[in-house]
């Protein structure tokens, strides 16, 4: 599920591998990363301090290498033969019209092929072009060389946190030296949306929590507010998750406090029409009940997201015009934030320094420990959930120690939370030996597109509030369950600029990235109808399969077009799609120019690495229902089959949400935990014995 088709859920190493090319593979690596960002001569209106740079001067074929080493033994393979096939002078000769080595060949001629990948009738061309181009353009723009700005940055406008003061850390982690056994009423696994608001719920009701949170612990002071060190810690496969086939990448949070350390803060209330169709496709009337709109309310209301408020910065300023200009449904929308520091917004993407962000860390983990007995463990990655004879016992774990050492962990738990998040949560029912039918179908990934237009004024996109502005112009009539799109913006920084900007060309690319501070892009958010499946490799980490059906790559053109017309309306003097084949608009002002672009907007294809799709937003895989033949757990998110075993995260959405869904999953969480307490009234059954002794923390 890694950038590389791997497991995503692994956190690569900070300390260096071994070695892992060849001297033959190193050189081609060398050679490709040379032709995606060499040095050029700067012509009229290029910045000589950009189009100077060269990959050799960050060492991004090293640093690629390193990442790469750190991989699983299968996708280190997988990229040593794709440089390997690119060391044949019989497979170059198709690309570059030459029977030379990459290497070998004249940069015009390297350029040739990786132009020829990326469009390539193979699909498994078109994948590796991608590998490659997204982790040489991320780190390009990314890296620091000895804590230094990024030599590109000032050349694109960028500038980095002001990081002000942070706060103190809120939470106390408890540490772990040795192999130990804990014993708890309830363990909660995850730490993010679902887990924090079961902790809390259930601390509050007097029973002992613990919780395993597999990322790592960093807080307030822990937060540089760097793009490539957030991704490499926060983010879920060091930020180069994604699907099998890469033709969606996957950004999740992989921290304590998961999702809601790292997303965009928009908090939007799951709309009446999905409750009402979630009811009947599941058979679960909770959804469309009043016991659920009270969870809504209290979550809300906890967050600190009962209305919007706060700046709306450049960025989202031009999605609200646009639509204004074009008549279109727009409105501002609630974060969950209070007090902000607007030195840190749109930098608070990277972990929040200040603590407005309303965050996992600063309010349900909080309480739990403020109201109850609950102990955290990060780093600390279950490996397995204990059951037998019906009924759960525990989870079996193992944790990092301050050294970087794994220890066994065993939590003796009566009651048992799941709450790993739509990926993780099925790995680890399916490592823990359950087998229903439905665990890892029925996924659902928002798959996202967009647009990006270019101003004649700044915009500076990582400038200010993340996301305030929403479009649901095109949500889908309530009727038909609200299966369109809708248009928010992104909070774009330049690592993830680079990797969504089309590389078609190194001029072209490099051009790009010299307006970042001018460019606004759009998101086209999907809801989407089509499923993928989760599974587990060898060693027992998920394996994303997804690709968008018919419907969804019909709205994904409509949205792009839609986007566009936004982007036109709002003043954009030039327009780039997300697509591999350059799909733009200079000319803004000829009639001809513009009919053309949408033309080849609503004929672009969007699946399988003709374009980058992104998902932000992982659902399913752990479904609630009333059958155990096409559901995981029940109405109350207890498994079936397993009694004191429940689920409590985006995985057991019936479908997905159509919006921005933190809010949905706190308040399913928070609606689960209700019935908890009610199944597990007294206590329960006590923890079952376990052969190693307890060690009190």
């Amino acid at each position: 599920m890694s950038l590389f088709a791997g497991s995503g859920q692994r956190q690569m190493t900070t300390i260096d591998p071994e070695p892992l090319l060849s001297p033959a593979e190193r050189a081609t690596l060398a050679a490709v990363c040379e032709t995606l960002l060499p040095e050029l001569a700067a012509e009229a209106g290029d910045d000589p301090r950009l189009f100077g740079l060269h990959a050799a001067n960050l060492d991004v074929a090293g640093e690629i290498e390193r990442a790469v080493g750190g991989l699983g033994a299968a996708q280190r393979q997988d990229f040593r033969r794709l440089l390997r096939l690119l060391a044949q002078p019989a497979f170059m000769l198709p690309l570059a019209g030459r029977a030379r080595s990459f290497a070998a060949l004249p940069a015009g001629r390297r350029e040739r092929a990786l132009l020829a990948m990326a469009v390539s009738r193979l699909e498994p061309l078109r994948t590796g072009f991608q590998v490659l181009k997204r982790l040489a353009a991320l780190l390009f723009y990314s890296l620091c060389p000895d804590g230094a700005d990024n030599p590109a940055w000032r050349a694109i406008g960028y500038v980095r946190s002001a990081k002000p003061p942070p706060e103190q850390p809120l939470l106390r982690l408890t540490p772990v030296a040795a192999p130990a056994t804990l014993d708890a009423d309830v363990c909660v696994v995850g730490s993010g949306a679902g887990g924090c608001v079961a902790a809390a719920e259930l601390a509050a009701a007097g029973r002992r929590v613990v919780v395993l949170e597999a990322g790592g612990g960093r807080q307030a002071p822990d937060f540089d507010q760097l793009e490539l060190d957030a991704m490499r810690s926060l983010f879920l496969g060091r930020g180069l998750a994604a699907t099998r086939d890469l033709g969606i990448a996957i950004l999740a949070g992989a921290t304590l406090g998961g999702g809601t350390t790292v997303n965009w803060q928009t908090s939007l209330a799951l709309p009446g029409a999905v409750r009402d169709e979630w009811a009947e496709r599941s058979g679960c009337a909770c959804f469309a009940e009043e016991s659920f709109s009270r969870s809504l309310d209290a979550v809300v209301e906890r967050l600190g997201a009962g209305s919007p408020h706060g700046a709306v910065n450049a960025n989202n300023a031009v999605l609200r015009d646009g639509c204004r200009e074009l008549g279109w449904r727009w409105r501002q929308v609630a974060r969950n934030a209070r007090g902000c520091d607007e030195r840190q917004c749109g930098y608070c993407i990277f972990g929040c320094r200040h603590g407005g962000k309303q965050s996992a860390a600063t309010t349900f983990l909080l309480d739990a420990q403020a109201r109850g007995d609950t102990r955290i463990l990060a780093g600390c990655r279950a490996l397995r959930v204990l059951w037998g004879g019906g009924r759960v016992r525990g989870v079996e774990a193992v944790a990092a120690t301050a050294a970087g050492g794994p220890v066994a962990i065993e939590v003796r738990a009566p009651t048992v939370v799941v709450a790993a998040g739509s990926l993780g949560s099925p790995a680890l029912l399916l490592r823990s030996g359950l087998e229903l039918p439905a665990i890892g179908r029925y996924l659902h990934l928002h798959p996202a597109s967009g647009v990006a237009g270019t101003f004649a004024q700044p915009i500076e996109p990582w400038n200010g509030p993340p996301q305030s502005i929403l479009c649901d112009e095109f949500a889908g009539a309530p009727g038909g369950g609200g299966y369109g799109f809708r248009l928010e913006t992104a909070p774009a920084h330049p690592g993830l600029l680079a990797m969504s900007t089309p590389w078609c060309g190194a001029r072209d690319h490099r051009r790009e990235m010299q307006a970042s501070a001018r460019k606004c892009t759009l998101i086209v958010l999907v809801r989407d109808r089509a499923t993928g499946r989760v599974g587990v490799d060898r060693a027992g980490e998920p394996v994303v399969d997804y690709r968008p059906g018919r419907q969804e790559r019909a709205a994904l053109r409509q949205g792009i077009a839609a986007a566009s017309r936004v982007l036109l309306a709002a003043g954009a003097r030039q327009l780039l799609a997300i697509n591999h084949r350059r799909l733009g608009l200079g000319a803004v002002d000829d009639p001809a120019a513009r009919a053309r672009y949408f033309d080849a907007v609503a004929r672009c294809r969007c699946e399988r690495n003709w374009s980058t799709l992104w998902s932000a937003h992982q659902m399913g895989t752990c479904r609630m229902g009333a059958d155990p033949r096409t559901a995981v757990c029940d109405a109350g998110g207890e498994v079936f089959g397993v009694r004191g075993l429940f689920v409590a995260d985006a995985s057991a959405f019936p479908a997905s949400s159509g919006v921005n869904p933190m809010v949905t999953v706190m308040a399913l969480a928070h609606f689960i935990s209700q019935q908890i307490k009610e199944r597990t009234a007294g206590g329960g059954d006590a923890p079952a014995p376990s052969l190693r002794p307890t060690v009190a923390f």
